[in-house]
């Protein structure tokens, strides 16, 4: 069995608890003007992204980082779209012997949200934006679909995390509401970075830009808390 990924990032340190050995798996059924792996959307190999790994070879790249494991750390799936492939991935997380982390915005079949909340010890849930029209114009999301997948999660196990965008900003209330109707262990919030322009060069897409301001991320911030007190700014 194999999958399909762009790239393995050992030692991080933002993709959940501890250090953690990162998968981005390729494919996603979203289209964020922002995404920060802008590589990682199609599924198909392309301009030099992107590449086959068994799971034998994937299970020891991973075993590579396992004394730094003690930490609390351990595998984070993110993507694209990490659910997309759990099934092929099931056979290694059957095996693996870690704290296991997805990375996903749910927006997938519900049958896929199910089994990864029975194999991971965390999940990291992206809330992009909660307006329907944006989210089916924007993103090419159901956010009806969301929405219920929700209802699957240990809630636990999660963190959610939020780009603060025009759309999040927008959607300020309805994201207070969700937070108090799914209280998760944690909420991160991050503002939009420059990083990934060079991908995009590389694979002819347009470059998201944005201006979102520090005192406007901080306003943010202190609304979330009014009705969570676990919001925490992150880089990454």
């Amino acid at each position: 069995m194999k999958v399909k990924i762009t790239d393995i990032q050992h030692f991080s340190l933002h993709d959940g608890a501890g250090i953690r050995t990162t998968v981005f798996l390729k494919g996603c059924n979203l289209k964020c003007p922002w995404c920060a792996n802008p590589e990682c959307i199609s599924s198909k190999i392309e301009n030099g992204f992107g590449r086959y790994i068994s799971l034998n070879e994937l299970e020891s790249e991973i075993l590579k980082d396992e004394p730094y494991y003690k930490t609390g750390g351990g595998v984070t799936f993110s993507g694209g779209e990490a659910l997309l492939q759990i099934k092929d991935l099931e056979p290694l997380l059957k095996k693996l012997n870690i704290n296991i982390c997805f990375e996903t915005a749910l927006f997938v079949d519900g049958n896929l949200v199910k089994i990864a909340n029975e194999y991971a010890d965390e999940l990291i849930v992206d809330i992009k934006m909660l307006n329907p029209e944006n989210t089916k114009h924007v993103l090419g999301g159901n956010i009806n679909v969301f929405l219920s997948n929700l209802e699957f999660l240990d809630l636990n196990k999660v963190t959610f995390r939020i780009p603060v965008t025009k759309y999040s900003i927008e959607d300020t209330l309805e994201i207070c509401d969700l937070i108090k109707k799914y209280p998760p262990k944690k909420i991160e919030i991050f503002k939009l970075h420059n990083l990934a322009k060079r991908k995009y060069e590389i694979l002819n897409k347009e470059f998201y830009t944005e201006q979102v301001n520090d005192l406007q991320i901080d306003e943010f911030k202190n609304k979330l808390k009014n009705v969570f007190s676990n919001v925490e700014i992150i880089e990454i």
